[in-house]
């Protein structure tokens, strides 16, 4: 009995992020709109706006996979794996900029295509640096 309900539980918790992790980027993609035309800026906002929702997809992805099947062990290790860390601060770098960047977006005023494309071309290389980790980690399925 206790074997069923622990799967139970697992399959419960796993369902609840996937919901809340879904529900996120829906409202993400409410609040966003990504193919809301601009009058001045077309093309480089449409570009933006989805690299962001890219990335957004790409990261909600890494973090369930970190949350669930992550086969890093710290309880007898001391040190980290030096190429670990170098993840860690992509995780942290591309959790931050990209997010503060969309949030920030519309004080640059004056050179507003050019900040589109900027960051739009940040996030797809942030998204790529982000689905190498994911092929790159060994995860526990």
């Amino acid at each position: 009995m206790d074997l069923k309900m622990n799967i139970f539980l697992n399959f419960l918790l796993h369902f609840i992020f996937i919901a809340t992790f879904l529900f996120l980027y829906v409202v993400s993609i409410i609040i966003i709109r990504p193919f809301r035309k601009h009058k001045i800026r077309n093309n480089s906002t449409i570009f933006y706006k989805l690299s962001y929702l890219v990335y957004f997809l790409i990261f909600i992805v890494l973090s369930y996979l970190v949350l669930f099947f992550s086969s890093a062990d710290y309880q007898d290790s001391t040190t980290i794996d030096p190429v670990y860390k170098i993840y860690y601060a992509i995780v942290g770098f591309a959790f931050v900029v990209p997010n503060l960047a969309i949030m920030f977006r519309r004080k640059a005023e004056i050179i507003r295509s050019s900040y589109n494309i900027f960051f739009g071309i940040l996030n797809l290389i942030i998204s790529v640096l982000l689905l190498y980790i994911i092929y790159a980690v060994p995860w526990k399925f």
